[in-house]
């Protein structure tokens, strides 16, 4: 099944830390039989309010193909990355 995640990381870390925080999605992914389908990374970008104290985020939008009832694990997975400020999934038709 198809969805559409968006991903705001803290604004200031390092590409390598960016970098890791996506493979481990990938792998993520992998593990719940899913797969990533294209990644668009928007860049530093001014939020409309402060999230946890910080007023820009690092945007990155994910298409992705994931099978429904993994979908709950996966947003277990997305919360206790420290340095996800705030993510949403959404199921595309």
């Amino acid at each position: 099944m198809k969805y559409e995640s968006m991903v705001i990381l803290k604004p200031l870390l390092p590409e390598d830390i960016r970098a890791g925080i996506q493979s481990k999605l990938d792998s993520l992914l992998k593990k719940f039989k899913g797969k990533i389908i294209s990644q668009d990374n928007w860049g530093k970008r001014h939020l409309a309010y402060p999230i946890k104290k910080h007023e820009e985020g690092y945007y990155i939008v994910y298409q992705l193909d994931v099978v429904p009832s993994h979908i709950d694990e996966l947003k277990k997975e997305f919360k206790l990355m420290n340095d996800i400020l705030r993510f949403l999934i959404i199921k595309k038709d």
